[in-house]
């Protein structure tokens, strides 16, 4: 119940001072351009590398990018870019 109030009050934050709510809520942003890339904004890192699966940490839990021939194209502290053929990208909480 903490938790829910916690991202009420923020996401009302969010709405006051007309800010984005992926960095007051700590959300991921995540792009997918086609079925050949995806870029995912505010990771806490990877926990996974593999020609068909990227697993990378989030605030509440992990995205997971499944494909084939992925590779890292490009890694900073919170942003990481994909690229193969992209099936499918899942929230795991």
């Amino acid at each position: 119940m903490g938790e829910k109030k916690s991202g009420n009050w923020r996401r009302s934050l969010a709405d006051i001072l007309e800010l984005p709510r992926e960095i007051v809520l700590n959300l991921p942003r995540v792009t997918i351009v086609g079925n050949m890339q995806c870029y995912i904004e505010n990771h806490r890192g990877v926990i996974e590398y593999a020609e068909g699966c990227v697993r990378v940490a989030i605030e509440s839990g992990e995205l997971v990018v499944r494909g084939h021939d992925l590779v890292i194209r490009y890694l900073a502290n919170e942003e990481i870019a994909v690229e193969g053929t992209v099936m499918a990208v899942e929230y795991q909480a």
